[in-house]
């Protein structure tokens, strides 16, 4: 390869926005498990895991919006960057260094350094995400140990 540094980075960003897809189909999931086990009998809450687990990164952002109060995350998520990056590693950064070699991309030159910073700041959306799931998971435990034993 033409730049090793910039195939190594694709591949942390990569991992960078799996695991943020992950981080979001949890907090998403444990959502909707507070929002079944919060609500009246008299109105019925459905979810599917499945509609969560084969959502698209825009997808999953855009759910986790409607059950997050963090606006400054959700609108850091909700940038045009996050998904349009995570589409370029994922679909075309391969083909990208390839036509390099030559001169040949029709996309604009991307540094190794410039990957770099799309990896690290994946990741500390990742760390974020992180957080607001640790609180959704206390909040989960709290209403079902509050709940009266049979």
């Amino acid at each position: 390869m033409k730049d090793d540094l910039y195939v190594t980075w694709i591949g942390k960003a990569l991992l960078s926005y799996q695991m943020l897809e992950e981080a979001l189909k949890l907090c998403i999931g444990v959502s909707y498990e507070i929002i079944c086990s919060s609500n009246p009998s008299e109105v019925d809450f459905k979810f599917s895991y499945s509609s969560i687990n084969d959502a698209p990164l825009g997808s999953l952002i855009r759910m986790f919006s409607n059950v997050s109060k963090n606006e400054t995350l959700v609108s850091d998520l909700k940038s045009k960057d996050v998904i349009r990056w995570r589409n370029f590693c994922a679909h075309n950064a391969f083909m990208h260094e390839f036509m390099n070699r030559t001169s040949q991309s029709s996309f604009s030159q991307h540094s190794s350094e410039e990957i770099k910073r799309v990896a690290l700041h994946t990741g500390e959306l990742v760390l974020k995400v992180g957080e607001e799931l640790k609180k959704l998971q206390d909040l989960h435990t709290r209403i079902h140990s509050d709940r009266p034993k049979l």
